[in-house]
């Protein structure tokens, strides 16, 4: 069975800190990267141990390279490398399944680095469904008929993801606690995280049983054409847009594309 593993580094455990961890110039950067990589072997190994004959992983961090140290990378999973971060490339419809690993929840969440795409946006829906990146990727892959199964990082990416696919399998590594400060739309709280070992363990077995729901559970879909709406924390985050055809002003802040895919949306 063929996999595809989409990546981001916000709910990886011991990752708490965006401006330290999350960003390439911060001092804990690396060690946060690693840390991620050694998430991702683990779901690599469970991926395996279930029934995976091929494993792809796309990180999705930020730039080159993406949130994951290549040289750390077990031998069976291949990397999908400098694609950028605008969204994972590389898979079609011969994937039995997707994966999500080291996520966070949407903007508003009660999550550790709650955010959706990026800290200027506040909310974002797609036909009324409220969604941050959880959503939107499952959507992707859910146009080609390949489910979602699995999810790891926050308590609150794994309400979320279970909320729009009940029954998904989950592996939580941490917990949010009161809000400790707020980057535009991006909540920093602080938070109770597992060690990166036992995360690993939790995730690896979860991977394991994450082979068994593939054939029982269905793609997200939603119907299309999308009717999209994103709401930035100010108006001025919006102006560049305001002059494309395809574009309809809610508000100043507030914006709104009819998209035939989830690849169109240009927020």
């Amino acid at each position: 069975m063929k996999v595809y593993v989409v990546c981001d580094l916000e709910g990886v455990a011991g990752v708490v800190d965006f401006k330290l961890q999350c960003m390439e110039e911060g001092r804990y950067y690396q060690q946060a990267i690693r840390i991620a990589t050694g998430e991702l072997n683990a779901l690599v190994e469970g991926a395996i141990e279930g029934g995976a004959t091929e494993v792809y992983a796309w990180p999705g961090h930020g730039a080159f390279p993406g949130g994951i140290d290549v040289e750390l990378l077990r031998p069976e999973c291949n990397l999908v490398m400098h694609a950028g971060d605008a969204g994972p490339v590389g898979f079609d419809g011969s994937f039995d399944a997707m994966f999500l690993c080291g996520f966070h929840a949407m903007a508003g969440a009660d999550g550790v680095l709650s955010h959706s795409f990026y800290p200027l946006i506040e909310n974002f829906w797609v036909n009324g469904v409220r969604m941050g990146e959880i959503g939107m990727n499952m959507m992707l892959f859910g146009e080609l008929d390949v489910p979602c199964v699995f999810v790891s990082g926050d308590q609150a990416a794994l309400d979320e993801a279970e909320a729009l696919v009940p029954g998904i399998e989950g592996a939580v590594v941490k917990w949010g606690l009161e809000e400790k400060e707020k980057l535009g739309a991006l909540s920093v709280r602080k938070a109770i995280s597992l060690s990166p070992e036992r995360a690993q363990n939790v995730i690896r077995e979860a991977a394991t049983r994450a082979m068994g729901r593939i054939g029982s559970m269905e793609p997200y879909r939603l119907e299309r054409p999308y009717t999209v709406r994103v709401q930035y924390t100010e108006d001025k985050y919006a102006e560049h847009l305001f002059d494309l055809e395809s574009i309809k002003k809610i508000d100043g802040r507030t914006l709104e594309q009819v998209a035939d895919g989830a690849s169109q949306i240009i927020f």
